[in-house]
Order: C-alpha cells, then sequence, then structure tokens
C-alpha cells in the first residue's frame, strides 16, 4: 500500500472475492424523469439506479481500483497522474448511486467529506506545483456536501492557486438540479476559473429541470462540458448518442468524453464490448459535427492513462501512412484522398 493511501486507501487493495454492497438510493427529481419518461426511456432511466442481479459477478480483469490510480497519489485524497492536472476525491458520498461506478469499493464505504486537514494538506501540494494547471473536484459527488464545506473547500483551492482551473464533475445537474441554488452559482462564480463537468448520459434525463439548470448556470457566466459512460442497454445506439450530444451542444453543453466502462467488479453486464463501441463510434462521428462530438476514451487498465479509441474507430479508414511518403485515408464518400506527408 502506497504511503499516501493509508485507511482511505484500503479499498484500491481489497480483494475480488471480498463482497461489496452500493447503496441504492434514487433522487427525488431523477425519479420525476422516470414516472414521467415512456417506458422504454424508464427503463434506460431505472436500470442506472436499481441494483442489478450480476452486480455480484466478478471477472479475472476486473479490480476495484480499476484506473490504477494508487500509483500517483500525492495525499491519501489528490492524484496526480497526468503531468499538468490532478483529482481530488472530495468525498465518498452521493446524490444517487450509479450501478455502473468504477469506485464503487470507495462509494460503498461513504467516506465523508474532506477534512481541513485533509484540504491544507492538499493546498500545500498545490502551492509548490505551478505545473499543474487544473484539479477535478470529483468524489464520490462534491454537491452531496453542504454549501459551508463546498466554500472552505473552493475557496481554498482559490485562495492559493487563483491560476487554477476547476473543474466541479457532479451528477447533479442530473440527479438534483434544486441544488444549484443562487448561492452556489454565486460561489461558483466567485472562485473561477471553474467548468462544471456534469455527468449526463440519454437524452431521457434532460427534463424541463434539468434543462433549466443549465440555463441558469450559462448564466451565471460558467461554462459546461459533459461526460458520458457508454451503456449496454441504456444508450448503446447510434441514435440515442447523437440526440444526446447534439442536444447538449444545442443546450450550451460541450459534449467532453464518453467513456468506454472500465474494468471495475459488479459491472460487467453495463459494459458494451469494443466490437460494437468501435463502429458504434464510427456512425456517431459520421452523423455529428466537432462541435457536438465528444473524445471516445477508455481508461487503460492499471494506470495507463486515457487512451482516445477515436483514434481506434477510425483506424479502418487509413489506407496507408509511411512517411515520407503522402497520408491516404478514406473520405465520407469511400473514396481514398492523399495528404502530403512533408
Amino acid at each position: 500500500m502506497s504511503e499516501c493511501e493509508g485507511d482511505l486507501g484500503a479499498w484500491r487493495n481489497q480483494s475480488l472475492d471480498s463482497p461489496i454492497y452500493l447503496p441504492v438510493g434514487i433522487p427525488v427529481s431523477f425519479q420525476v424523469l422516470i414516472d414521467t419518461s415512456s417506458p422504454q426511456v424508464a427503463e434506460a432511466l431505472s436500470r442506472q439506479v436499481l441494483p442489478h442481479p450480476q452486480e455480484s459477478q466478478v471477472q479475472d480483469d476486473e479490480s476495484f481500483d480499476p484506473l490504477g490510480e494508487a500509483r500517483y497519489l500525492v495525499t491519501p485524497r489528490l492524484v496526480h497522474q497526468y503531468p499538468s492536472r490532478v483529482l481530488l476525491l472530495s468525498t465518498g458520498q452521493c446524490l444517487g448511486y450509479c450501478r455502473y461506478c468504477f469506485r464503487r469499493g470507495f462509494i460503498a464505504r461513504s467516506t465523508g467529506f474532506i477534512s481541513p486537514q485533509e484540504q491544507k494538506d492538499v493546498c500545500s501540494w498545490l502551492s509548490t506545483h505551478p505545473e499543474v494547471r487544473e484539479i477535478l473536484v470529483s468524489g464520490g459527488d462534491p454537491l452531496s456536501a453542504g454549501i459551508n464545506e463546498l466554500e472552505r473547500l473552493l475557496n481554498g483551492i482559490h485562495q492559493v492557486r487563483p491560476d487554477i482551473l476547476i473543474r466541479f464533475c457532479t451528477r447533479g445537474v442530473i440527479y438534483a438540479p434544486e441544488r444549484f441554488t443562487r448561492e452556489l452559482l454565486l460561489l461558483l462564480r466567485s472562485v473561477r476559473p471553474l467548468w462544471v463537468i456534469p455527468h449526463i448520459n440519454h437524452p431521457g434525463e434532460l427534463g424541463p429541470q434539468q434543462r433549466q439548470c443549465i440555463e441558469k448556470i450559462l448564466d451565471s457566466g460558467i461554462s459546461l462540458q459533459s461526460q458520458t459512460v457508454l451503456l449496454n442497454g441504456i444508450n448503446d445506439s447510434a441514435g440515442i448518442l447523437v440526440d444526446l450530444f447534439q442536444t447538449l451542444a444545442s443546450l450550451g453543453v460541450k459534449p467532453g468524453y464518453l467513456f468506454q466502462c472500465d474494468l471495475a467488479p459488479g459491472i460487467s453486464a453495463f459494459r458494451v464490448p469494443l466490437s460494437r463501441s468501435l463502429p458504434l463510434w464510427r456512425e456517431v462521428r459520421r452523423q455529428l459535427s466537432g462541435l457536438s462530438l465528444p473524445e471516445f476514451a477508455v481508461d487503460l487498465p492499471g494506470g495507463g492513462g486515457k487512451f482516445p479509441l477515436s483514434a481506434v474507430a477510425i483506424q479502418s479508414q487509413i489506407a496507408s501512412v509511411s512517411p515520407p511518403a503522402p497520408l491516404r485515408v478514406e473520405g465520407l464518400d469511400g473514396k481514398v484522398y492523399t495528404y502530403p506527408y512533408d
């Protein structure tokens, strides 16, 4: 175990034989979406939050730390995997419990919000690492904390590093849009540069309350970039994904990432095999502009970082690339075109 982990990081090293019970919690606003949707959409939304019999199944290639974050801990809650950015696990609590959660070992422990001393340690580290330009405040869901706790954390980061860009990662835009009060928006605005990173998986999640929430955030001068997880039987069709990403762009949310499901225990039923996800991505790419198209990526197991699966998906279009010979690729019309290398 890493010196930085301590008891807080014990979940990363847990045996796959150890049972993990992820709590069940369906936020009121999300239940409203389920109750007012068509049967097909209601099923897609319900599957994300209701326990599934296959959650007890574990495969040999799965891990409670599928992203290999333990390798990059600089404090028990701060992960420095990429040169210019860090990830802060602000809490192990959530507004609702997604059954495909890749940090289910952490979330199942309901670890509380980061303590004042832990915040001090994080800020001390940030103050001596100017090369870090972004911090992802994640968890769990930071919005599960109270306004006073959030104010202490975000102001602390902003005071020690007013230049650092904060990514506020939350499912709250969908699960609890009512949490984006005037008081919260004023706080988020005061610690800019800051982007809200909402987790949105299905166009059916964008009900009237959720759209109003997005509009309020944008009207406060705060930008949004979404992230989506590709989920078997929920959003694994070109029609659903194109609808989602086009709608988000029209609402003012930049689609950021579409993630291949991670190799975490208990979520294999949600994973779309690459044999289906790669051609699916090619079709999504064909139908969307660059503005509406997110990056399709996977977090390489064991700590290899994000890898752009979008590059793999279009590999079949590359007729030849042998520098200094010209690049030869297949265009949208199926014909092969060349572009000079030098």
